[in-house]
């Protein structure tokens, strides 16, 4: 189906196109374009002008520009606008205007964000036409490029909203106009550019300034700073506010966390406004229980059949870089456990994946891969020595530790688990599979800036999968 012709665009960017398009889809790198896609040339530090003409080449059906690019005679193929960061987001303000059914659902929180939004988008497409996120779409280019998939038959829309200043949430909330809010909950990440945890929790409150009348926030009742991110949802005016935690009185409580298969699954038992279920849940560690309870929560919200959204959610699978479980084969024939768990990292994720990691049943060593952890300020150092404690106390046999900031962490482990230490991921890449000699269980966590996916890729490009 068209999403994007002369009228839609017309209507969004407030002007005539002069050439025929039928486009369905936007994009902004040049690298994912997809043939028939709307190329949008956005300024930075790779300016897009600078890749109209490879765009157009793989089939662009036409470049957003704010100027002539080089080595681009394709002038029927060119619309000009004064401002492109301006023009995407003019079309996905237009793509939200259009799903006039829409219920949107606005992720945010310091953990969890991603896993929360793929729960819900796994779970809400078995009840009507849905769009979300993809990726880590959740800055002022994912979420416009999100909301410009939307269609008049939309039903349901998740949407990721992310930031690291002060600042970027707000206007992202009111381009998605959510009528449901979450936020996860409350840690110290990117501290170093916000300052405090409470800083940070008024930063993620300002989800709330795009609610729709009538909107219900969902906040992590058991957080102490709770109180505070209540007080600031009433304050914005939010009437409906639901709880998720452990406590008594709350609207979704985790009565019972149960490990299976060896604790590479699990099994949750929950009340939700009231009524006691349990639901099995393909994602090993408490803390995806709780991302779990933001799901039935909107469901039963929503009004949608609770049985069926656990029957769905059961269904749901980790995804790269965040809780995935890898068996693979070395070149001797024996397997190696990978827990790929190194999509970003701030202390309190490092720490409920290391937990998850270790309630495993593992046969041979344990070996962890921890990448230094960014954007802690001036506290990093303290930050990453507690990581090192923690690490002392867990039954881990290795631990090999990248970056610079990282060195303290390194340092503070017993020497008996100290593994290796490296400035970077590629000279650890170099070296990491000729260590291993068969049933090692192995975890990897840490900042994006640490590239430790590469690390992960390697090892599946290297090994064989294996059931």
């Amino acid at each position: 189906m068209t999403r994007w012709n002369n009228e839609t665009l017309k209507n969004a960017l407030k002007f005539n196109i002069s050439f025929p398009v039928a486009a369905h889809t936007l994009c902004v790198d040049s690298r994912q374009l997809q043939h028939g896609d709307i190329f949008i040339a956005l300024p930075g530090t790779q300016d897009g002008h600078s890749f109209v003409r490879q765009a157009l080449d793989k089939g662009a059906s036409c470049a957003i520009v704010e100027r002539a690019p080089e080595n681009t005679n394709d002038q029927d193929k060119l619309i000009y606008v004064n401002n492109t960061q301006q023009a995407l987001e003019d079309l996905g303000i237009y793509g939200r205007s259009t799903a006039t059914k829409l219920k949107a659902i606005a992720v945010t929180g310091s953990v969890g964000k991603t896993t929360t939004k793929e729960m819900l988008r796994s779970t809400l497409h078995h009840f009507g036409p849905t769009i979300y996120s993809k990726a880590s779409y959740n800055n002022h280019l994912g979420v416009p490029l999100s909301l410009a998939l939307l269609r008049q038959d939309s039903e349901f829309g998740i949407f990721e909203v992310g930031m690291n200043h002060k600042g970027e949430i707000a206007p992202l909330s009111r381009m998605v106009e959510p009528d449901i809010a979450i936020i996860t909950t409350i840690a110290p990440s990117h501290i170093g550019n916000m300052g405090s945890l409470e800083d940070i929790a008024d930063e993620k409150c300002d989800i709330f300034a795009g609610l729709n009348q009538n909107g219900k926030a969902l906040l992590h009742g058991d957080h102490p700073l709770f109180e505070r991110m209540k007080d600031n949802a009433i304050n914005y005016g939010v009437k409906n506010i639901f709880t998720v935690g452990r406590k008594a009185g709350l609207d979704a409580r985790l009565l019972h966390y149960q490990p299976m298969q060896q604790g590479k699954r699990s099994l949750i038992t929950a009340e939700i406004f009231g009524k006691i279920v349990a639901y099995p849940l393909q994602f090993p560690g408490e803390h995806y229980a709780f991302n779990s309870l933001y799901v039935l929560l909107t469901a039963e919200i929503l009004g949608l059949d609770l049985g069926q959204v656990m029957q769905q959610l059961a269904k749901v699978q980790p995804i790269t870089g965040r809780g995935q479980m890898l068996n693979l084969q070395l070149t001797n024939g024996q397997t190696i456990f990978v827990y790929d768990d190194a999509y970003n990292a701030n202390p309190a994720s490092m720490t409920a994946g290391l937990k998850s990691f270790c309630s495993m049943h593992h046969d041979g060593r344990k070996i962890a891969v921890i990448g230094q952890m960014g954007e802690l300020g001036e506290d990093s150092d303290m930050y990453h020595i507690e990581i090192g404690n923690f690490l002392n106390t867990l039954p881990i046999d290795c631990v090999h530790v990248i970056g610079t900031n990282a060195k303290c962490l390194f340092d503070t482990i017993n020497k008996e688990k100290r593994g290796l230490w490296f400035e970077t991921v590629d000279e650890l890449k170099e070296r990491f599979i000729h260590t291993l000699e068969g049933k090692e269980s192995i975890f990897l966590k840490g900042s994006l800036s640490q590239r430790l996916p590469e690390l992960v890729m390697h090892l599946k490009n290297q090994l064989k999968a294996v059931a």
